[in-house]
């Protein structure tokens, strides 16, 4: 079977079962940790950069497994992978809700971001990647704007469970979301490839069969790593993932030392993530049109502005003007780095590049949050930590605009 005119392209099934894992996926996102920063502080006395140790540790081990998760979805495809992460993360919650220690607490939420970024974010989108062509943009940002969604919907539900009952019971509640909304329809609906299932890829031409179409043609791993624009995205993204991470873990402790209350600082979170669900479908329609890069540098620069805007946000104006460039900020790359890969190299080795792709990303979110909080227990303030994450965007933006498709690679997206 080549085509199904008449019938759902079943890419869409797996589109949509990885977006409802990424939904799920918000327990594990810092903008919703920082919620309990708060609650779980004052009834353990823990200072920030205790809690920050252990999203940075958890991060860096996620990213050393992320390239070999990234072979194994090439391989085997995103299924195993994706309800693997999802069961670890339902039982990291149920664990936190339990937690009597600092001990304790880092062993759960270790778990449950080494899941999150060697697993999740890995099969999610790399699974994707591989159903579409033509419309591979709006397919990759559906997945991230469940993501976004997840805090959108989870971040204000966690602050009211936490509000009427206590902090225990908003990590149950997480773990419930991620076995219904997650584990069950990756388990049920996620698929290796279209080839698979006798299909042919979203987008192609009739003629176009597997071995001798334009999307066969791709560039080996080995040859992939030598090129510069490789190891310049690399770093770019790096830099820009501590822009982005550095801040939110933060986000509502500094907002409440401005003077906002708790429940406006939390309602920020949502402000951003409403951005990055509005960032994620039109960074995705637009990046089959507009090239990646040019999008990728305008968020870098964006990112670095709303670092400024941070800095003496003490208004609710200024606190969700920042949360709104943020979230395109941070939703933006995430969607755009995906395709970028996809556009320069290939699908066929997509999981193994964007594999290393995300652990340079993954250990860039373990600099940021740990970095701002060592300024903050240093100094009292956050506005060190906040003038230098807007500095690191803007030499992101800079080192992702020299970047050039390698000339062995087909044109098949904008460049």
């Amino acid at each position: 079977m080549n085509v199904l005119p008449k019938r759902l392209y079943y890419g869409w099934l797996v589109a949509g079962s990885a977006s409802g894992i990424q939904f799920a996926n918000a327990a594990t996102a810092i903008g919703i940790l920082t919620v309990f920063v708060i609650p779980m502080s004052e009834e353990f006395g823990w200072n920030r950069t205790e809690v920050a140790g252990a999203t940075s540790l958890g991060a860096v081990l996620g990213a050393a497994l992320a390239p070999f998760s990234g072979r194994l979805v090439d391989r085997f495809g995103a299924r195993l992978i994706l309800v693997g992460g999802g069961l670890v993360v339902v039982l990291g919650c149920m664990y936190l809700s339990m937690a009597q220690a600092l001990a304790g607490f880092y062993v759960a939420f270790t778990a449950v971001r080494i899941a999150d970024q060697g697993l999740i974010q890995i099969g999610a989108s790399v699974s994707v990647g591989k159903w579409f062509l033509r419309r591979r943009g709006r397919a990759v940002g559906l997945v991230f704007f469940g993501g976004s969604l997840g805090m959108i919907v989870m971040a204000p539900v966690v602050q009211f469970v936490i509000t009427n009952w206590d902090w225990r019971a908003a990590w149950v509640v997480l773990a419930v979301v991620m076995l219904c909304i997650g584990v069950i329809p990756a388990a049920l609906f996620v698929r290796r490839q279209p080839e698979d299932m006798g299909l042919v890829i979203e987008g192609a031409d009739e003629q176009i069969r597997v071995g001798h179409g334009r999307d066969e043609q791709q560039t080996p791993l080995r040859e992939v790593v030598r090129t510069p624009a490789f190891w310049v995205i690399l770093v770019s993204l790096f830099m820009g993932s501590v822009a982005i991470s550095g801040v939110g873990l933060h986000l509502v402790p500094h907002l409440t030392q401005q003077g906002l209350s708790p429940p406006a600082a939390v309602a920020a979170v949502s402000v951003m993530s409403i951005s990055g669900a509005v960032a994620a479908l039109a960074v995705g329609v637009l990046a089959e049109r507009v090239s990646a890069k040019l999008m990728l540098m305008l968020a870098f620069l964006l990112g670095a502005v709303s670092m400024w805007t941070l800095i003496n946000a003490d208004t609710l104006t200024e606190a969700y003007l920042f949360a709104v460039m943020q979230g395109f900020l941070g939703t933006g790359v995430n969607t755009l780095a995906p395709i970028m890969w996809a556009s320069y190299y290939g699908r066929r080795t997509l999981g193994s590049i964007f594999g290393m792709s995300r652990a340079a990303q993954v250990f860039g979110f373990a600099v940021g949050p740990l970095a701002s909080a060592v300024v903050f227990d240093s100094t009292g303030s956050y506005r060190g930590a906040f003038v230098g994450l807007g500095l690191v965007a803007v030499i992101a933006a800079v080192l992702i605009s020299t970047t050039r498709r390698p000339e062995t690679t087909n044109r098949i997206a904008p460049e």
